[in-house]
């Protein structure tokens, strides 16, 4: 049976997290580890100068349960190094559930979230729960996520955390879930300190001409959140889904960010990367790529597609000087195909070399093909350049979901082309606001040649000549 450390931020007794153990006692080995007290706004936060005390307490559904007189990284720390000298390892970490979601910015503070950071450190799969305010009641439909959640965490390295938001509804009112990214610092969002009055400081505080405070004041943090009207509103507008019944469909852009999922009455999975460190910027602020950096990927060459282009000439001449420098450098490369659209084109497949992976796709993104995921998961590339046909569709959705994996995208437009010049220059518009470089096979070729030391840069010239 596996085993699962559950936490929160929230406190040992507090009715989120006693649901979650109670939930997964039924078919898991749980041991429940939580703060004594409040821990919010925490994040990982970690206790030095004083002891720690750890309490024994009961917790339906689980095996052990203690509280930590700590943060909640105090819990997992704790947790996974205690139970690793009586021979105990955790298979999942879960944090939660937290009562009031960590959308947006929030995930920066989260204690909930910070517990399953510690728990990713520490080689454990981690997911967060979080449900609508701080007075929620509804966790059933989160809990009845933890199966697939959990099959989701196993598909990805130990060192993602999965950040799993649900609107306080009743399972039949939730219009389901929804991949999203975290909304970013500023959207829709903020916090602000408000002045206040206490006992230490029972009035205004007066200024000097210079507006330096001239006595003590106090200040409150409050999260403020903004509605779809633009009218500041207190976190809980979000939580109840209170636009889950407005309008019909949603298109992706309108829950691209957790927050806009939550606020539509849509539960949001968001994995985020516990990494503390950049490669693709470490190499670039020490001006250097290797060859197995950058992976080249060619989406879709073959003839039938091709055969209505306008300009094909200078467009497959682009093309095959490209392949052939890609094959001069060594570099990787993946080649889709798109079933029924006959062979590849021969400029690409006389280009390239041995290091060339071939694809079937049936679906609109590559990565939608398991077996091109596969390849990418296998390298250790986080640098693409996608060259292809049909940019507003195969070549589009394919770079965004590079760009939702942390990838760094170029887009090789001279090498990019739809039968349409004008879904060819919109799509290349998209791909700019998505984060995508968009260059030429001439530049994006001069740029590694100039940070990858590699013995055939004069004969690659010689071909973009």
């Amino acid at each position: 049976m596996k085993r699962v450390l559950v936490t929160n931020d929230d406190g040992i007794d507090v009715r989120g997290l006693t649901s979650l153990v109670d939930a997964l006692g039924k078919n898991y080995e749980v041991y429940a580890i939580a703060p004594m007290e409040q821990q919010s706004a925490r994040a990982m936060a970690i206790t030095f100068m004083r002891e720690v005390r750890v309490e024994p307490r009961e917790v339906a559904g689980a095996v052990e349960a203690y509280a930590v007189d700590g943060t909640p990284v105090d819990c997992v720390r704790w947790a996974t190094d205690w139970f690793k000298e009586r021979g105990i390892t955790f298979d999942y970490l879960l944090s939660g559930i937290n009562l009031g979601v960590n959308v947006g910015i929030a995930a920066y503070y989260s204690g909930t979230i910070g517990a399953t950071i510690e728990g990713a450190l520490a080689g454990v799969r981690s997911i967060a729960l979080s449900v609508g305010t701080h007075e929620s009641t509804h966790f059933e439909y989160i809990l009845s996520l933890i199966p697939r959640l959990l099959e989701m965490a196993d598909s990805l390295s130990p060192q993602t955390v999965l950040s799993v938001n649900a609107p306080d509804l009743p399972p039949w009112e939730v219009r389901g879930i929804r991949i999203a990214e975290a909304a970013p610092p500023g959207y829709a969002e903020k916090f602000v300190f408000h002045e206040v009055t206490s006992e230490e400081a029972p009035v205004w505080p007066e200024e000097n001409d210079s507006g330096v405070l001239t006595g003590p004041t106090m200040f409150q943090l409050e999260h403020v959140i903004f509605d779809d009207k633009g009218a500041p509103g207190k976190s809980p507008l979000i939580g109840p889904g209170k636009n889950s019944l407005k309008g019909g469909f949603l298109t992706d852009q309108e829950l691209k960010y957790d927050l806009d999922c939550l606020r539509y009455g849509f539960a949001a999975i968001t994995p985020l990367s516990t990494g503390v460190r950049d490669d693709v910027a470490l190499r670039k602020l020490q001006g250097r790529y290797s060859a197995d950096d950058v992976i080249a990927v060619f989406i879709d060459p073959q003839e039938q597609i091709a055969s209505g282009l306008e300009m094909r000439n200078r467009y497959t001449g682009s093309l095959s000087r490209f392949a052939a420098c890609i094959r001069r450098l060594d570099m990787p490369a993946a080649v889709t195909e798109l079933a029924g659209y006959g062979a590849v084109m021969r400029e690409v497949t006389d280009g390239l070399g041995a290091r060339t992976e071939r694809v079937l796709r049936r679906e609109i993104s590559a990565w939608g093909n398991s077996d091109f995921a596969r390849i990418l998961n296998a390298s250790s590339a986080r640098k693409v350049l996608i060259a292809g046909l049909e940019t507003h569709a195969a070549v589009l959705q394919t770079a965004l979901d590079f760009r939702r994996k942390g990838y760094e995208v170029a887009i090789i437009e001279d090498c990019c082309a739809s039968r349409e010049g004008h879904d060819h220059k919109i799509a290349i518009q998209r791909l700019r606001d998505e984060g995508c470089t968009v260059t030429t096979s001439r530049a994006a070729v001069m740029e590694l040649i100039s940070t990858v030391s590699h013995p055939a840069a004069e004969s690659v010239l010689r071909i973009l000549k």
